[in-house]
This record gives structure tokens, C-alpha cells and sequence, in this order.
């Protein structure tokens, strides 16, 4: 849904074109006489002492306001000089200050404020414009389009005080339109308060349940707030409503799927806490060093006594004792480096809180990720076409022949030997899965770079797997 834009108010100005009509120019000739001859009155110092001078003055520049464009202040002057009467007849003794009071909220008035509204909006005076639907809105205060119009420019201006108390009054009246609703949440989306976004959207939904901007925008905003949950809370009612909805199914999907990589992402960091105080690979690795130094300790000995023994190759024999024992030594000297490694290792401590919490993480990635592929897969089966299911599917397949491959890559050659052979074939297999997902997806979007370099990847990946 786009936001709410109020393109022009012409429509509500009736004196749009007085110099073109004779009977409306005459019109607007007499209540500019009227006004002359009330200000007259006003300066008469018997007259002006009368509410009803005063009054007579204010329903000419009311009804200038109301039918004619030749003085953009005329509502304003009609409220002041309004006032006025009602401060003379207070003065009087006030029998008459009931029927002012009602001129000054009468509608007719808030009317004339809008009026000039709507003529300040459209010649890009967005400062009065807004003040003058203010006033309309305040005198017109059981209407619901004097607090549409006063919200609109508010929102314009960047007010979102008043925009947001001319909308809350706009709905208080009556008002119901949908990109109301829509606009309403946006500014408080601007301000951060997505709660109050969600309401407003909710209530939008509720009077208009076949309106699906509104609910998707109720998405979006969980979305933009970091909530999740919720919006897979709300979803998961929409898809229970139209299970053939291919599009909020794949929404779904997508949050399920962000889930899942979020649960990922979190067992990866205890992960990688727990890899630096792991010493198995280098236990591994001092255990091959060690053994290695009996090998060489024997040959400097047996060299030592093939040095006595046959003197006329001592020269030869020096110089290989010399190489072996320089080995020996960078052996020993990496033993060391070794045992450094490990006792630093060792001296990393995971936090057992944070160790706790792997399983449940692990857990949580493999549920979310067969929610989202169960979803993506009643996707494809309502919409074969659906590009962000095709693609999802593809990269659940892709990540899963990584994770494979990545078992292999870290074998010894005795383990490789046993089993990786096997477990090579399953990554494999997983790859050519992904293909025709990702071949789809080209088919859709053929200029799509993402698309393109994966496949290229995927290509060089297949023809490793034919060797």
C-alpha cells in the first residue's frame, strides 16, 4: 500500500473560477460591500457597542470565505470578529452570547476554515494550510474529513504530534479508510514505537478483513521491529485462513527460514568458543611428533657406532649425524611449540551457561529449518513458479552438501580411507540436488548475478564430483 497522499483539495473549492462567472463575481461583490459597510458600523461609536454590528460583520467575512477566494484570511477574520461580538455582548449583560457561541463551532464556520485550507494546500502553503485545517478540525470537531485534512498536512510538514492526534480523531469520528490505518503506522513506525504501529494496523484489519496490504504491512512492521515471533504468530493465522495462499505461505517460509539461520548463527559462536580450548587436533599432532623422535634417536646412535667402527667414512657419517640431529632438534623445538598451544588452550575456559545453551540452539536450527522447508515446499506445489521458494530450497540443499563436505575435508587419510569416500558421494548427491532448484530460479530471473555465480559455483562443484 502506498502512503497516503492528498494530491490537490481543488475539488472542494467552489471559487475556483470567479472572474469567469458574472452571477459569482456580482456574489462575491456583495459580501465584499457588506464587510465595507459593517466596518463602518464598527467605527460608529453608538454601533460598535452592539454584538450585533459585530456578528453582522463576522457572517460577511464568513460567507466571503465560504463562496469566494479573494481574501485568503476571511475565515480567520470571521472567527476573530465573532470574538469580538462575543466580548461585546458579554459586556451587554450576555442574552445573546448563547447564539454567538454557536456560530463560533458552528459548522458553517469550520467549513470556511477548510475552504481556505484546501487553497493554501494547493498554492504549496503548507504552514497555513495546516493551521487552517487545524482550526476547521477544532471548530468541525465531530468531523471526520477536517481531521483527515488536518493529519495530512501535519504529516507533510513532518508533525507527527498533530498528525497523530487529527488521525485519532479522524478514526474517533468515524473515519475508516484503509490508507489512514496505513499512514497512522507509519509515523509511529518513524518514532519507533512499533507496538502502537501494530495496533493501529490490527484495528485497520479488523474493519477491513479483505484488506491484505494491511495485514502484510502488520508483518512487515514485526519484521522491522526485530519481532519475529510475532509476525510468524500472525502468519501462521493468515495461512490457516487461505492455505492456498502462496504468498503468505512463502512469507512464512522466509521467517521460519531467518529463524533457522539465527539458531545457526548462535551454535556456530559457542561453536568457535569451544574450538579454542580444543586440543585434540594438536594432541593428535604432539602424539605424531613424539613418535617420531625414537626414529631419529636410533639413527644418531647407530651412526654414532658406524663412526667408530669404519673410520674411512667418518666424513660422510659426521655430515648425516649433523642433519639428523638438526631434524631431531626442529622436532623437539616444535614439541615445545606444541605443548605452549595446548597449555594456552587449555587455559581458555568456555562459560558453562553458554555451553548449556548448544543443544537447545542445534535443536531449534534443525526444527525452523524443516518448518521452512516443509512451507517452501507446499509453496512449489500450489506455485511451481514461486522464485523465492525455488531459490530457498536450493540454498538448504547447497548448505547441506557444505556442511557435508566439510566432514570429508576434515578427515585424516586413515579416516578419509574408511568412510569419506561414502560421505563424499552424499555431498555430491546433495549438490545435484540443489541444480534444478537453482536452474529454475535462472529460468525465472535470467539476469539474476546471485543466480548466475551460484550456478557457476555449483557447475565447478558437479564436475569435481565426476572425477
Amino acid at each position: 500500500m502506498k502512503k497516503l497522499i492528498l494530491a490537490s483539495f481543488v475539488g472542494l473549492i467552489s471559487f475556483n473560477s470567479i472572474a469567469q462567472d458574472p452571477l459569482k463575481e456580482l456574489e462575491c461583490k456583495g459580501y465584499v460591500d457588506a464587510i465595507e459597510k459593517s466596518i463602518k458600523n464598527t467605527n460608529n461609536p453608538k454601533q460598535a457597542v452592539k454584538s450585533a454590528t459585530w456578528v453582522k460583520l463576522a457572517e460577511a467575512y464568513q460567507d466571503l470565505a465560504s463562496r469566494c477566494g479573494s481574501d485568503s484570511m476571511a475565515a480567520q477574520k470571521a472567527y476573530d470578529t465573532f470574538q469580538k461580538a462575543l466580548e461585546v455582548e458579554n459586556a451587554a449583560g450576555g442574552k445573546k452570547s448563547k447564539a454567538i457561541e454557536e456560530a463560533l463551532a458552528d459548522s458553517k464556520l469550520g467549513n470556511a476554515f477548510i475552504q481556505q485550507g484546501a487553497a493554501y494546500y494547493n498554492s504549496k502553503n503548507m504552514e497555513m494550510a495546516g493551521k487552517f485545517f487545524n482550526q476547521g478540525s477544532k471548530i468541525n470537531s465531530k468531523d471526520s474529513t477536517a481531521a483527515l485534512y488536518a493529519g495530512i498536512v501535519a504529516q507533510g510538514l513532518g508533525d507527527n504530534v498533530g498528525a497523530i492526534a487529527s488521525f485519532k480523531n479522524y478514526f474517533a469520528n468515524g473515519g475508516k479508510d484503509p490508507a489512514v490505518y496505513y499512514s497512522l503506522a507509519q509515523i509511529y513506525k518513524i518514532e519507533k514505537n512499533f507496538p502502537a504501529a501494530i495496533e493501529v494496523l490490527k484495528k485497520g484489519a479488523e474493519v477491513h478483513p479483505a484488506d491484505k496490504d494491511l495485514k502484510n504491512e502488520i508483518i512487515n512492521t514485526y519484521i522491522s521491529s526485530n519481532n519475529i515471533d510475532g509476525a510468524i504468530g500472525d502468519l501462521e493465522k493468515m495461512v490457516a485462513a487461505e492455505p492456498n495462499n502462496a504468498l503468505n505461505l512463502t512469507n512464512l517460509g522466509l521467517l521460519y527460514d531467518s529463524k533457522a539461520q539465527d539458531a545457526n548463527i548462535e551454535a556456530q559462536k559457542i561453536k568457535e568458543q569451544l574450538a579454542k580450548s580444543n586440543t585434540d587436533d594438536l594432541e593428535k599432532k604432539l602424539a605424531i611428533e613424539k613418535d617420531k623422535l625414537p626414529i631419529y634417536e636410533g639413527e644418531i646412535a647407530s651412526l654414532t657406532a658406524k663412526l667408530k667402527k669404519e673410520p674411512k667414512t667418518a666424513a660422510a657419517t659426521k655430515k648425516r649425524i649433523a642433519e639428523v640431529t638438526s631434524t631431531k632438534t626442529e622436532i623437539e623445538e616444535g614439541i615445545v611449540g606444541l605443548n605452549n598451544q595446548i597449555a594456552e588452550k587449555k587455559g581458555n575456559k568456555v562459560n558453562a551457561d553458554l555451553l548449556a545453551k548448544l543443544p537447545s540452539y542445534q535443536a531449534s536450527f534443525q526444527e525452523y529449518k524443516s518448518k521452512a522447508f516443509e512451507i517452501y515446499k507446499k509453496t512449489l506445489a500450489l506455485d511451481a513458479d514461486n522464485y523465492d521458494a525455488n531459490f530457498n530450497m536450493a540454498v538448504m540443499y547447497f548448505n547441506e552438501a557444505v556442511e557435508t563436505k566439510r566432514l570429508v575435508d576434515a578427515m585424516d587419510m586413515k579416516t578419509y580411507q574408511a568412510s569419506g569416500k561414502e560421505i563424499e558421494m552424499k555431498a555430491c548427491s546433495q549438490f545435484n540436488t540443489a541444480k534444478p532448484y537453482f536452474d529454475k530460479c535462472k529460468s525465472l530471473k535470467p539476469d539474476d548475478d546471485l543466480v548466475i555465480e551460484n550456478l557457476k559455483n555449483l557447475d565447478r562443484i558437479l564436475g569435481q564430483c565426476k572425477n
